[in-house]
């Protein structure tokens, strides 16, 4: 196959669909997250990252179209454990860790044995991925195997502790404590930075819905 160029595109060009989200324009992120995704294609092949495929899975999520949503992560999921992409944040966790906060959510136990299975291998690889440590404890911990306090004890970032507590609060919910849930989810606080974190969005969405305040709900 011939070898890439260097790529012509000008970066100053390229859409932004994590800061869209951001801002609330989903039409703009869900076109951005495909575009970048395409983009990639160009370059790289199919299947480089699992990054821009999870947006867009989180999109349509927060577009109301959680089915799809599921269908995505569980696809990247299937792709993810074939080996197929080259490059990924959380040592191409994500997908599967997204599958289950769906499974959850929508209480589909297909979904849920697929997302269940999915981490059971990734969590089992011999050599893991470089940066598989903290997404290998969440996924021990949605399986039940660590105790959240060893989660948090774990982050290096305000990320990672976002990351825990939502995570912390999708068990719970899956357990049926709805309080202990609650309880964790407002504690998450928004980022500092301009850099959509998928999970902080995905909370943000379904805590207003999915819990009862007294007064106004944390933002």
């Amino acid at each position: 196959m011939r070898a890439s160029t260097n790529d012509w595109w000008d970066i100053s060009k390229l859409p932004q669909p994590k800061a869209a989200i951001e801002a609330g324009d989903l039409q703009a992120a869900l076109s951005g997250f495909a575009t970048r995704e395409m983009l990639d294609y160009r370059f790289h092949g199919h299947g480089h990252s699992d990054v821009w495929v999870s947006g867009f899975g989180v999109t349509l999520w927060l577009m109301g179209d959680t089915d799809g949503a599921a269908r995505v992560w569980s696809k990247a999921s299937d792709e993810a454990l074939r080996g197929k992409f080259k490059y990924s944040s959380t040592a191409t966790f994500q997908p599967g860790l997204l599958l289950w906060f769906a499974s959850v959510w929508l209480k589909d136990e297909d979904w849920h044995d697929e997302a269940a299975a999915f981490l059971d291998k990734l969590v089992r690889k011999k050599q893991p991925s470089m940066g598989a440590f903290f997404p290998t404890l969440l996924a021990r911990f949605l399986r039940k195997e660590v105790h959240l306090k060893e989660v948090q004890a774990a982050c290096k970032s305000e990320a990672d502790r976002r990351q825990a507590l939502f995570y912390g609060g999708v068990r719970a919910f899956e357990a049926g404590d709805s309080d202990q849930s609650r309880q964790l989810w407002v504690q998450v606080e928004a980022p500092t930075y301009s850099q959509c974190e998928f999970e902080y969005y995905l909370l943000a969405h379904e805590i207003k819905k999915a819990f009862t305040f007294e007064g106004e709900p944390p933002r």
